[in-house]
């Protein structure tokens, strides 16, 4: 199978990353009643990493948490780096924006077939369809691991076009594209596929020219499969640190690494001017007025008590993260925990600051 998807890489979809295609990061658990201020309240839920909290210009919590490298005497800091999961999805949508900008794709609306005239069901997705999860396409975690315990070692990206192509094939979509929400982060490897064959460079060398590097964003780059790079942390489970995990799996979804200030940078330019009007018109939908979440491109929306906000997670293998963005306030809440299975913890978070704070 030739086509503009051919380097594509493992498709697992999951909610934020790694787990299942529900919808459970848009489940924003009640605030417990006792608070006193955000760095007591931060301190009291035992989180792990760094955290900001900013509201304005004025900063309430900036600072790290507990252990970077447990038994090396490593802490956790504001310099320290965190693989951010789903929180990467953002990144992808901005490469398909700005290759819109370019002229290669002509519309968010434009089909897969337009790109890929072999791939199953390309004819009814749409690039905006990919963007917001209502693609309808299905998961296929259990071909992937099949194949890779089968080949003890990480898949090529021909094995991985050839049993997707083959699965999506023998199956229907989960249901009519556009017609309902399903997260899965096969349309995001799919988006990032496409912004590799458009640009004609690495997804990540293309995102980091065209992006990175105008937001002097410098310590954001691809993560590696361990924890090699200087000052990032170790990732851990149930107090034990995880193993290596190849992260091209995450491909376009969720395999980048930052640290709360180039993320703050990152937030900043997207209640700046980063997008033009009709751009953000496409990528923030209006809120519900009922405290219900909102489906954008790459972020959701929400009103917590009449305050907007703009979020999204992540979750990677022992790692959790959230990016909150309170763009009536130019407010900020980034959390990088180098703790899995946290996100109850950080949407409760999300919650009671915009209650208290903003």
């Amino acid at each position: 199978m030739k086509n503009l998807f051919f380097f594509f890489p493992i498709l697992l979809s999951i909610v934020i990353l790694f787990t299942s295609c529900e919808d459970d990061d848009m489940v924003v658990p009640t605030p417990t009643p006792s608070y006193t201020n955000a760095l007591d309240y931060a301190q009291a839920s035992g989180f792990q990493g760094s955290m900001l909290l900013r509201k304005g210009d004025e900063d309430l919590i900036r600072q790290g948490f507990g252990e970077a490298r447990a038994g090396e005497g490593i802490m956790n800091a504001t310099d320290t780096k965190f693989r951010i999961g789903s929180m990467s999805k953002a990144f992808t949508v901005l490469g398909i924006l700005q290759l819109q900008r370019t002229g290669l794709i002509e519309s968010l609306d434009q089909t897969i077939s337009a790109f890929a005239p072999d791939f199953p069901y390309g004819s009814q997705i749409t690039l905006r369809h990919l963007m917001s999860h209502t693609s309808g396409l299905p998961d296929h975690v259990a071909t992937f691991e099949e194949l890779y315990e089968q080949q003890n070692a990480f898949l090529t990206p021909e094995d991985i076009v050839d049993a997707y192509t083959e699965a999506l094939q023998e199956e229907e979509l989960l249901f009519e594209p556009g017609s309902n929400f399903h997260y899965c982060n096969a349309n995001y490897l799919l988006l990032a596929t496409l912004v590799e064959a458009l640009s004609g460079q690495p997804y990540h060398e293309y995102l980091q020219s065209t992006a990175l590097e105008y937001l002097n964003m410098s310590d954001t780059y691809p993560s590696a499969n361990d924890f090699g790079t200087i000052g990032e942390a170790v990732g851990y489970l149930n107090g034990a640190p995880v193993e290596p995990y190849p992260m091209s799996v995450a491909f376009g979804a969720g395999d980048w690494a930052s640290t709360i200030g180039d993320m703050e940078k990152w937030g900043d330019a997207w209640m700046g001017d980063l997008l033009t009007g009709l751009e953000q018109a496409a990528v923030f939908p209006a809120p519900a007025q009922d405290d219900a979440t909102s489906i954008g491109l790459g972020w959701f929306a929400i009103r917590i008590q009449g305050e907007l906000v703009y979020f999204h997670g992540g979750d990677v293998d022992g790692f959790t993260s959230l990016i909150a963005l309170f763009p009536e306030s130019n407010g900020l809440f980034i959390a990088l925990s180098n703790q899995e299975g946290q996100r109850s913890t950080l949407d409760h978070m999300m919650e009671t600051f915009a209650i208290q704070e903003f």
